[in-house]
């Protein structure tokens, strides 16, 4: 009879060890999709390399923001350097995205690399020495060459995976994922180093990582896409003359105002309810409900046209959100923030997944880099807009930027959406034949 505890304790242990062989068993057949990504050649190094340069380059915006708000006790100052960046990218980042589509990765966004990396360290330098603000502002159109790690990794999968949709939007699944994980990580990161350390200490970081990211990645030459000649990307307008190409990038747009005005709303309530620490782990929230959504999104079987997706996804984005006007408390809005987030991957997912169905293969890296800088001046606007209502109206009632912004979204998705389908299934016709 003294031995039965043992027994009985003995007997428990199997059991939980059957129970959790059992679960995971449950979970790998769940996500067994995603092992369709093995079949990206040297996968170790390509995954390791993407995921330094995204962690990088989330970084920069809160790091420059940060240093040049402790170093010249001026937000106004920060915030307008990192518009004038914000503009930069939107303006130059399609340029140079013509310029890859026509002469290939390596030639192009490797120089680029280099000088937008060299203009941010040099920015770094200058806020250390008390540098003039024109200076700073004059430094940071550097960012102008800057190439979007994202779109190098998409059009990669594209090429590698052109003839298998559905292990396509598989991958696009699983990259949003990691820049969402990369956007919850890199800007904690940044102020974090900057707060502990010295005011330049994550922007220094955020070059390291970015550059040794991007050589990475440049350097895994067997997923580079080759060149696609394409006599259409020599008109002066380029893809942006794509059917449903501007429309997908307005889309983006305003869900990039929802990231960017949730951001600020966020933590303006916080503050309005003296828990102004809790903050970014409210965001934090947001950001969870995005990533699980992705992941789970990724599991949804994608056959034949997808554009009639986008009205479904900026509805629920819109509708989840809405809740948001009527939070009470801080726990209901990490609640409410976190299932409000679970529809925001999807749109995206919709959106990255469509694109390659839209442009020619010759324009694959200008038309990605055009939704996804219409998503970077949504962050931006949308930030700039919460912000002047939080002035004028309070905190809780700025969460009207989000939701009108999906509101929006969604209204532009329906009032399209015919014409954003005839523009897909005449490219997947044309594919076909």
């Amino acid at each position: 009879m003294k031995r039965l505890p043992w027994r009985v304790s003995s007997h428990n242990a199997v059991a939980a060890r059957r129970l959790a062989a059992a679960q995971w068993t449950i979970v790998r057949r769940l996500f067994a999709p995603y092992r369709v990504l093995r079949v990206m050649p040297s996968a170790a190094h390509f995954f390791i390399c993407a995921y330094v340069a995204r962690l990088g380059m989330s970084m920069i915006g809160v790091s420059v923001v940060v240093m040049i708000a402790q170093r010249y006790d001026s937000y106004a100052l920060a915030g307008l350097v990192s518009f004038v960046a914000l503009m930069s990218m939107a303006t130059g980042g399609p340029l140079l995205a013509r310029a890859i589509d026509r002469f290939g990765q390596r030639r192009v966004a490797l120089p680029g690399a280099l000088l937008s990396c060299t203009a941010l360290a040099a920015l770094a330098i200058e806020a250390y020495a008390g540098a003039p603000s024109w200076a700073l502002v004059v430094t940071n159109l550097g960012q102008a060459a800057a190439p979007s790690a994202g779109t190098l990794v998409r059009t990669r999968w594209s090429y590698l995976l052109r003839e298998d949709p559905a292990a396509m939007h598989v991958a696009n699944s699983f990259e949003q994922v990691a820049e969402e994980s990369c956007f919850v990580v890199g800007p904690a990161l940044g102020a974090g180093l900057a707060a502990w350390l010295f005011p330049e200490a994550g922007l220094l970081l955020a070059v390291v990582l970015t550059l040794a990211g991007l050589l990475g990645l440049l350097a895994h030459r067997v997923s580079e896409p080759p060149v696609q000649p394409s006599d259409s990307q020599h008109r002066i307008l380029g893809a942006f003359t794509t059917p449903g190409l501007l429309q997908l990038a307005i889309t983006l747009t305003l869900t990039g105002a929802v990231f960017g005005g949730m951001d600020v709303v966020v933590l303006a309530y916080a503050q309005a309810q003296g828990a102004a620490a809790f903050g970014g782990l409210l965001i934090g929230f947001f950001a969870a409900g995005s990533l699980l959504g992705g992941l789970l999104y990724g599991l949804v079987p994608v056959e034949g046209a997808i554009a009639g997706r986008l009205p479904l996804w900026t509805l629920l984005m819109f509708a989840l959100l809405a809740p948001l006007l009527w939070v009470p408390n801080l726990p209901v809005l990490a609640v409410n923030g976190f299932i409000a987030g679970l529809a925001i991957a999807p749109t995206l997912i919709t959106a990255m997944t469509l694109c390659p169905r839209l442009v020619p293969a010759g324009q694959l890296n200008e038309g990605m880099t055009i939704v996804v800088t219409g998503l970077l001046v949504g962050v931006g606007v949308g930030s700039a807009l919460a912000g002047s209502v939080i002035e004028s109206a309070g905190a809780h009632r700025a969460f009207i930027v989000p939701i009108g912004a999906a509101g929006v979204a969604f209204v532009i998705a329906v009032l399209g959406r015919s014409w954003l389908t005839a523009a897909e299934r005449r490219n997947l016709d044309l594919v076909a034949v």
